[in-house]
């Protein structure tokens, strides 16, 4: 095996341990990490066998919980220390597809795009693997990686949902997951030639926020609810219930629950240079010869008023862009600008009072 292989380097960085601490930047989630840290490391150490025993796969996982609170993040940030090639589809586009099989077969094709863009730069490193890379490594390593669904509620068939499209996409999903082969026609971007693509190293992680069933929970027959130590935890008969095929949750066993982020996350995520969305704004700003710091205090303000919007991290931006935005128009329009401007809770409460005037019609200046 060359130094520079994908397996080598998948190796190295493939322990549960390791993969949890290139999971830093994702704040909050610690239980969640750690899990889904322990399904990545088993999903490497499953590769070795090859072939690929479908008995001995890693099993798919459902990560369930709010919007914006680092899910998606997660998936990224651990495929790409682990050099695991990773599809990600949003669920709408599935369902709202005439040509279910087409766009579940896209996915894969785009499995196999993401896995030649990572082998190239690769093989393009002084020192590691061969430049000449073939359709067949290409699709072993793909064979590897991961299908990421999101938004995977809207999947559901139910009372809310009257589209049968969506019970037609879980019936193939199921085909997908249950690991067959696929024929693919990937045309110009992989080859020309038709390509047997093996589902049943890829590990399939799906997530979703389950809004109404987290509220619905009560609902569940009493024979499950006697059984149950812990009421508030979603287990796979409330998927069911809620409109997927017992077949499919079946093949998704493990269940990982993201939580919603505190106020205290929030401004964890403002104090991470890596991840604080303010970064963004610093940098406009000086581009325009300003200097942007943002107090302690005024951080945890804008943490609270994130918080009440309950979309997580994404709140921070929602919070952050009026005020930053009206900013950096007096910036531009003033006949000197300063060379720093600094944030303090004061300035941010003022700076909002006039977001809302503007968004009243009324002037602020």
């Amino acid at each position: 095996m060359s130094q520079g292989s994908p397996t080598s380097a998948r190796q190295r960085a493939s322990g549960a341990a390791a993969i949890y601490k290139e999971l830093g930047d994702v704040i909050g989630q610690e239980n969640g990490k750690r899990d889904l840290s322990t399904l990545l490391a088993m999903h490497v150490q499953a590769q070795t066998e090859r072939p690929v025993n479908p008995a001995h796969t890693a099993p798919n996982a459902l990560i369930i919980g709010p919007t914006g609170v680092g899910k998606t993040h997660a998936i990224r940030t651990a495929a790409a220390a682990l050099e695991l090639p990773l599809a990600i589809v949003d669920a709408t586009r599935l369902a709202t597809s005439a040509y279910g099989d087409e766009q579940l077969d896209e996915v894969l094709i785009e499995l196999l795009r993401a896995s030649r863009s990572r082998l190239k730069q690769q093989a393009s490193r002084p020192l590691l693997g061969r430049a000449d890379l073939s359709e067949l490594e290409e699709l072993k390593d793909a064979e590897q990686g991961i299908v990421f669904i999101d938004e995977f509620d809207k999947l559901a068939a139910n009372a809310r949902v009257r589209d049968d499209r969506n019970e037609l996409v879980q019936r193939r999903l199921l085909q997908f997951i249950d690991g067959t082969r696929i024929s693919l026609r990937p045309g110009n971007h992989i080859g020309e030639d038709e390509l047997d693509f093996d589902t049943a190293g890829v590990l399939f992680l799906v997530a979703g926020a389950f809004t109404d069933l987290l509220e619905d929970l009560g609902g569940r027959p009493h024979d499950v609810m006697r059984g149950m130590a812990r009421h508030n935890h979603v287990i796979s008969q409330d998927l069911v219930r809620y409109g997927f095929m017992p077949e499919l949750i079946a093949r998704i066993p493990v269940i990982i629950e993201f939580s919603a982020l505190s106020e205290e996350e929030l401004v964890g995520i403002m104090r991470n240079e890596a991840t604080d969305p303010s970064q963004f704004y610093v940098r406009y700003l000086r581009s325009l010869g300003v200097e942007l710091s943002i107090a302690d205090e005024a951080q945890c303000w804008i943490a609270a008023a994130a918080a009440k919007l309950k979309i997580g991290a994404r709140g921070l931006h929602q919070i952050l862009f009026p005020l930053l935005s009206l900013l950096s128009q007096e910036v531009e329009r003033a006949a000197s600008c300063p060379a720093q401007v600094h944030l303090d809770k004061k300035t941010a409460e003022e700076l909002a009072r006039r977001v809302e005037y503007r968004k009243n019609d009324l002037s602020g200046d």
